[in-house]
């Protein structure tokens, strides 16, 4: 299957769902700094990124039930909006403002709303591979963009900060026209509400409840992730002072480079005739760096293998996605999605005040063994429990 088949509007209902990776790209750099910068300790900035994971995984929890019984393009609109607004309450720079306001930012969650549209369009077409990762890489693009941005703190000081934000909320807004845009051009309703009433107790009836239980693992990705992919930046700033203009350069190329691993994604698969197989053998290895990082002591050898962990780790993520989105009936996408990024979110919640505490106490290699512990148990769970779902769903791989 080509590119070339997600038409015009596959490619607007990509950029709505991916123009706000400017804003993680940013704070993948410079948020720990600057929480260090405005007088918070390490330990309050890792219980800080690990609240907005707990209240992110509420938010794709609660916005992936809402998606299934109120109309998808109404709540991403209003989620937007309430999100763009509180991104700038950041610029104030007073620790308290922070702690309250960015959790409250990660509750808002617009991803799940974004990948039940997406994935409906995706699925009546039969592109998921290619859609998910072409939305993949263009939010990396965005992604290398906002890495960039933040090298205007180191030229502009505190005004440098401001603009950072200014800019992550601006990227926020700009995604309500273009999905508007998007779902005029594709004619067809893939917004449409499915049920019309609340009820927790549908949550045990889901049709997908079986796959959920086999993605259970994906929990010990988000606590490994949680322990040191937010503090990354924060742990070459302690460990080797590289500051935050040499930062936004290594997290652009990485991010560069993320992108163009993503689209081979489909490929890979196609190589291998399965997503699952793709999936291991990319976390696999990406595992392995991980796990070498902390005995490089040289510099640009280190900055290399970041790169290069990065990209494969995440060339993964639209292969999964693509396979959960075809093996789900699409009156449950939006709760699916919900559950399955609240498996992740909630131990990725927990995860930056270990590695916070880690590192506030000189242990600042530990963060980086413990995610890859966690990463290679997940990763073999995932084997055990994966490798006969494409064959169960006679799913055709590459659609």
């Amino acid at each position: 299957m080509s590119f070339k088949a997600i038409g015009r509007e596959g490619v607007l209902l990509a950029v709505a769902s991916s123009i706000t990776g400017i804003m993680f790209g940013a704070n993948s750099v410079i948020l720990s700094i600057y929480m260090l910068n405005i007088g918070m300790k390490p330990t309050l900035i890792g219980v800080v990124i690990g609240a907005s994971s707990l209240m992110s995984a509420l938010g794709s929890l609660i916005t992936g039930y809402l998606s299934d019984f109120i109309n998808k393009l109404s709540l991403f609109t209003f989620l937007s909006l309430a999100s763009g607004s509180l991104i700038l309450l950041l610029v104030t720079g007073l620790p308290p403002v922070i702690t309250m306001v960015y959790p409250l930012i990660a509750l808002l969650n617009r991803n799940v709303i974004s990948i039940a549209i997406s994935g409906e369009y995706a699925r009546r077409r039969g592109i998921s591979s290619e859609f998910f990762s072409l939305s993949s890489s263009l939010n990396v693009v965005f992604s290398v963009i906002g890495s960039s941005i933040t090298m205007l703190p180191s030229y502009m000081g505190r005004m440098g900060y401001d603009l950072v934000f200014i800019i992550e909320s601006l990227s926020v807004y700009s995604s309500i026209p273009i999905m508007l845009i998007a779902i005029r051009r594709i004619g067809i309703n893939v917004t449409e509400v499915k049920i019309s009433r609340v009820s927790l107790r549908e949550l045990r009836e889901l049709k997908s409840s079986w796959l959920l239980k086999r993605l259970i693992p994906e929990s010990l990705i988000g606590l490994g992730a949680g322990v040191i992919i937010p503090l990354f930046s924060l742990w070459f700033y302690l460990k080797f002072h590289i500051n935050i203009s040499n930062l936004s350069i290594v997290y652009a190329a990485s991010n560069a480079t993320l992108a163009l691993g993503t689209l081979t994604a489909p490929m890979i698969s196609r190589i291998l005739r399965s997503r699952v197989t793709s999936v291991i053998l990319l976390e696999g290895l990406a595992t392995g760096i991980l796990a070498l990082m902390p005995i490089i002591l040289n510099i640009p050898s280190l900055l290399v293998l970041f790169i290069v962990r990065n990209t494969l780790m995440n060339m993964a993520n639209p292969l999964l996605t693509s396979l959960i989105n075809d093996l789900v009936p699409g009156e449950e996408r939006g709760r699916v999605f919900g559950i399955w990024m609240l498996l992740s979110s909630i131990p990725r919640a927990l995860g930056p005040g270990i590695g916070g505490y880690l590192m506030g106490s000189g242990y600042l290699d530990l963060p980086l063994y413990i995610t890859s512990l966690l990463y290679a148990t997940a990763v073999a769970l995932f084997y055990v429990l994966l490798k006969d779902v494409e064959k169960m769903s006679r799913l055709t791989i590459g659609r």
